[in-house]
Parts: structure tokens; C-alpha cells; sequence
């Protein structure tokens, strides 16, 4: 099928929910790519100045509860239907926007980006099962490649228009706008439903909805918590019931005896239906493997922008843009001649917007495990390399062989969850997705954070310096001010002073952490497809 075939073959549904994406992910990236430097920048450049340990556990732990939320948020929007969720997403995303430029202290900030997740949960499982319900085997790897080209279009465009603000609250409004949007957008979505189902979730208020999911969230996070630990304490007895069978597991007596507990219908179809997909082994380790990706992909938003903020040297860009593109350097530029680092790792999402159909069109014969692969591998790679240098024009192509490995692989995730799931169960499973997501999250924000804090931070760095020569700095300097005063005493401008912390302290060994992750991964994988799925598919 040519691929004007295939776009003509795309019901309405499939069009509307991937605008709705577009502006959800526009005002999701306009804020989060400038998050991180937003709560460890200096204050009197308007950030936070929070530790690299704190940026890496309210950027860890918040993202991913965000994406963990999706196992509760998935089967809630295939009970009380898609758009009354969308709506309720919509609601809490616009006041969290609201809420969070108004605080300043830890605390605050990380309990408004949880309120911030839970709206981006309910949001997240909704447009890919929309996705995954309004393609086939023959559209599927186009249709979630236009998905994913219209995230980094959101993710491209979110990003340049609040980078005109950074240092301002507006950089929160406009994402909030942004949401606004989508409200009249949702009056043009149609559920991708039978019509059963869409009386089914008419007979359901919107207060319920809300009621649900207060009450199943509580109650989930306990009792499947349980279910969790006992699942994990099991598992390495798997090898022992190949030879000595003990009946049914303990997990899952687990699940039964919950269902004779006073909580309601809908929480215990809840709980089912989420703890049933544990049943399914090979998807279960699939998500663990995947995990691994994620863990390294999701250095682009919580290590590289620091780390470019730091030590790579933008001023060629700047030059370049100065002389023959100014409105760039005039609206993305800094005083001193450099870029902003927002703006040169949003050069990933311009380089998926252009070539995301090419690479689709390219590996949509190939198999999902197979692209996942080499995907995973070109991916890690392109993340090594931007962490080894600090010439710009060596990060910016690094990034597009990042790039060219995310658009090969990214996509094929959500494509083979969607192709395996049940019918009935695709918001399920696509909200069982986000798991690797969570989990790579969590684990990015402790590189991002106490990782890169000891191997890669010049704020550490300098401070470290500053003691070993017994300089005298005065106190209460924002990180800026600091670090010039550093360098003032030690002689030097503060390009000289960036690159002797370069020369000493070696930051850029933070790139052994990243690849190794990413090829164990990719290792896993291979193992997983040669000897799990290859091998049932023999039988």
C-alpha cells in the first residue's frame, strides 16, 4: 500500500486525537525542556537554584509517577469514556500551569508537579489507544509514525515560543493556553468505541469519573502495591515451579482475596484488570527491557540541557545566526554570545519532524523487535557522543544520529503493545506502556541527579576548586555571580575557568553511565526476541 493510500485510509478520529496531541505536547515541552535548568539555574537568571540531587528527584520521581498513574487512568477511560477523562486532564493540567510559578521552595514545587502528573496521566493512555484502535497491520507503523512526528511538532514549536520568555512566568501560561485549545478540539472527537460501549459510558457523570478515580487511585496504589511486592518476591521462584509446581501463585490469591473487600465494582475492575496483565510473562519482561531505553533516551531532557548549559561552547551558533539568521540570535541568544542549551536540544525534534515519515516509510517492513534494536543501539550511541565534547557542531550531529535512532525505534514501542493487546483491553495495555516510562524516569532523575552531581557539575566543580586554592568568596552569590567571582580570583574569564574544570574534572565521563545502559538494553532485547518469542513461535 502506497503511503497516500494509507494516509487516505485514516478515519477522522485518528486525525482529531493527533491534534489534540500536538498542542498537549506543544504545552508539555515548552515548559519541561526548560525544567530542569528552570529549578538549577541561578536565581538571577530566574531559576531555582536548586541541587542537581533535587532537580533529579522532582524531575525523577514526578515524571514518573506521571507515567505510572496510566495503569489506573487506562482502564478509568475505557469504563467512563475518552473525552470525559480528556476533559478532566484538561481541567487539572491548566490550573497545575497555574499553580507552579507561584512557588519557589522544594516542597511546593515538587507537590505541584505531582498535581501536574496526574493530569498528564489521565491525558497520556488516551490518543495512543485512540491510535491503536483507528489503524491496522497494514497503517499501523505510518499511523504511529505521524503520532509520533505530531509529539515532536508539539515538542519542536513548545519550546521556541516560551524560550522568548525564560526567566518569566509566562513560560507556564502559554503552556496553559495551549491546553485551552484542545477543549474546542475535543468537541470534534468521536470515540473510537462501539456503540455498546459508548452507552455504556453515558450512563457514567462526570462525578463519578472524579469519585473513581480519588478513590481508585488510593486504593490502587496500596493494594496493587501489595500485589507488586509479593509479585517481585515470587519471581525468583519461577525456576523451581519448572520442576516442582505449588499451584497458583501468591500474587494472584492476593488479587482474589482483594475482590471479596468492600470497594466498590468499579475499583475491583480496576484492580483486575491491571493486575491481569501480569498474567502475560513475555509482556511484563518486554516493559522491563524497555525500561532500559527509556533510561537513557530520557537524558536528553534531564542531563543534556544541564550539561550544555555548562560546559559546551555555543558561540559558533550564535555566530552563525548572528551574521545570517538574527532574529535567532536575537530571541535565542545569551549576552555573552552563547545559545541557549533549550535551543540547541530542540534540534532533536526539528530532525524528527523532518525525516519521521522517511524513517517510518523506511522500517515499516521491518519487524517492531527488529527496529527496536537497531533503534535502541543508534539511540545510545547519539546520546554517548553528545556528552563527550564541548564543540556544539559535534553535539548538534550527535543528536542526529540520536535522532534517527529514536524515530526508528520510539514508535515501534507503542506499534507492538498496540499490535499484541487484546481488543478490549487496548487502553490497558497502552497504559501499562508508560511502565519502562516510569521506571526510566525514576532512574534518569538518580543519573541526572546524585550521578551527575558528582561526576559532571560545575557548580560542585568550582566550589571544589574554590576550596582546594582557600579562595575567599563571599556568601549569598547566586551560581553565577559565584563562579564569576571564581574566576576573577583565579585570573581567568569564565570561558577559561569552564574549560580548566573540563581539563581537570573530566565531566564528560558521565557518557560511560549512558552507554552502557543503552547497550544493555539493546543486549537484553536481542535475548528477549531470539529466545522468547522466536521460541514460542517455533512451537
Amino acid at each position: 500500500m502506497s503511503v497516500a493510500r494509507v494516509l487516505k485510509s485514516f478515519p477522522k478520529t485518528f486525525w482529531v486525537a493527533n491534534t489534540i496531541e500536538l498542542f498537549e505536547r506543544w504545552a508539555w515541552y515548552g515548559f519541561f525542556m526548560l525544567f530542569a535548568n528552570y529549578l538549577t539555574g541561578s536565581s538571577d537568571a530566574g531559576g531555582l537554584e536548586f541541587t542537581q540531587s533535587e532537580k533529579g528527584l522532582i524531575m525523577g520521581i514526578g515524571t514518573g509517577i506521571l507515567y505510572f498513574l496510566p495503569v489506573v487512568t487506562g482502564s478509568i477511560a475505557d469504563k467512563y469514556g475518552y473525552k470525559k477523562v480528556l476533559f478532566l486532564s484538561f481541567i487539572i493540567y491548566i490550573s497545575a500551569f497555574i499553580l507552579l510559578p507561584q512557588l519557589d521552595t522544594f516542597t511546593g514545587v515538587f507537590i505541584a508537579y505531582l498535581y501536574l502528573a496526574l493530569g498528564a496521566a489521565l491525558f497520556k493512555p488516551i490518543v495512543s489507544a485512540t491510535v491503536a484502535k483507528t489503524t491496522n497491520d497494514e497503517n499501523a507503523s505510518i499511523g504511529f509514525g505521524i503520532f509520533y512526528m505530531m509529539v515532536n511538532i508539539g515538542a519542536f514549536f513548545g519550546p521556541l515560543v516560551t524560550l522568548l520568555f525564560k526567566g518569566s512566568q509566562l513560560i507556564f501560561y502559554i503552556s496553559a493556553a495551549m491546553i485551552l485549545v484542545n477543549f474546542i478540539l475535543l468537541l470534534f472527537f468521536d470515540e473510537p468505541k462501539t456503540t455498546e460501549e459508548k452507552k455504556e459510558a453515558a450512563t457514567y457523570s462526570f462525578w463519578n469519573l472524579i469519585q473513581t478515580l480519588i478513590v481508585s487511585t488510593l486504593i490502587f496504589m496500596s493494594l496493587f502495591g501489595i500485589f507488586l511486592l509479593i509479585w517481585l518476591i515470587e519471581r525468583p521462584l519461577f525456576i523451581v515451579r519448572l520442576f516442582f509446581p505449588y499451584g497458583e501463585q501468591v500474587a494472584f490469591r492476593w488479587a482474589k482475596l482483594v475482590n471479596l473487600m468492600p470497594i466498590g465494582e468499579s475499583n475491583k475492575s480496576v484492580f483486575n484488570n491491571t493486575t491481569s496483565i501480569f498474567k502475560d510473562t513475555k509482556f511484563i519482561t518486554f516493559l522491563v527491557i524497555v525500561s532500559g531505553f527509556w533510561t537513557m533516551y530520557l537524558q536528553l531532557f534531564f542531563t543534556l540541557p544541564v550539561f550544555i548549559a555548562q560546559w559546551v561552547d555555543t558561540s559558533g551558533v550564535y555566530a552563525f545566526f548572528s551574521e545570517y539568521m538574527p532574529f535567532f540570535s536575537d530571541n535565542y541568544g545569551m549576552a555573552n554570545g552563547q545559545m541557549e542549551a533549550e535551543f540547541i536540544t530542540n534540534f532533536d525534534a526539528m530532525f524528527i519532524i523532518i525525516f519521521q515519515i522517511v524513517v517510518s516509510s523506511i522500517v515499516m517492513r521491518m519487524k517492531p523487535l527488529s527496529s527496536m534494536m537497531v533503534g535502541f543501539l543508534v539511540c545510545a550511541i547519539g546520546m554517548t557522543l553528545t556528552l563527550m565534547t564541548q564543540n556544539v557542531m559535534f553535539t548538534i550531529g550527535a543528536m542526529f544520529i540520536f535522532a534517527v535512532g529514536e524515530m526508528a525505534g520510539s514508535p515501534k514501542i507503542t506499534e507492538y503493545i498496540g499490535r499484541i493487546a487484546p481488543s478490549d483491553k487496548k487502553a490497558i495495555y497502552m497504559g501499562y506502556s508508560f511502565i519502562p516510562v516510569f521506571i526510566g524516569n525514576v532512574l534518569a532523575g538518580l543519573i541526572s541527579g546524585d550521578v551527575y552531581q558528582k561526576i559532571s557539575d560545575k557548580v560542585e566543580f568550582v566550589k571544589v576548586e574554590a576550596a582546594s586554592l582557600n579562595l575567599s568568596i563571599p556568601t549569598g552569590l547566586s551560581n553565577n555571580a559565584y563562579f564569576d567571582t571564581v574566576a576573577e580570583k583565579m585570573n581567568m574569564n569564565s570561558i577559561e575557568l569552564t574549560h580548566h574544570l573540563w581539563e581537570k574534572y573530566h565531566p564528560s565521563q558521565i557518557w560511560y553511565v549512558i552507554f552502557s545502559i543503552g547497550l544493555i538494553a539493546v543486549i537484553s532485547l536481542f535475548l528477549y526476541d531470539r529466545f522468547l518469542i522466536n521460541k514460542d513461535a517455533s512451537k
